[in-house]
């Protein structure tokens, strides 16, 4: 069964949104994945899930940029895509 960490960052100035989901980043394993709510698009933590092989698609919802994060290993995959 899928599970979603929830990261509201809209009110948090930086570096503190980044420092949030590197924190939860090490949570994520085949059945959970990170919905980061974010003003502003995060571009330096773009690079970070790149470079360290983490999944994410970015969409852009009023004034507020979603951001779901998951794993290679995910296995719920089918599931997270009907939210995109």
């Amino acid at each position: 069964m899928a599970q979603e960490i929830l990261l509201d960052t809209r009110e948090l100035e930086a570096p503190e949104p980044m420092g949030l989901v590197l924190l939860n980043l090490s949570l994520l394993n085949e059945t959970t994945y990170i919905k980061m709510i974010h003003r502003l698009e995060p571009l330096m933590l773009y690079t970070h899930l790149t470079s360290n092989q983490f999944q994410y698609k970015t969409l852009f919802e009023n004034d507020n940029i979603i951001i779901y994060i998951w794993t290679n290993s995910y296995q719920e995959i089918k599931k997270l895509e009907e939210l995109f």
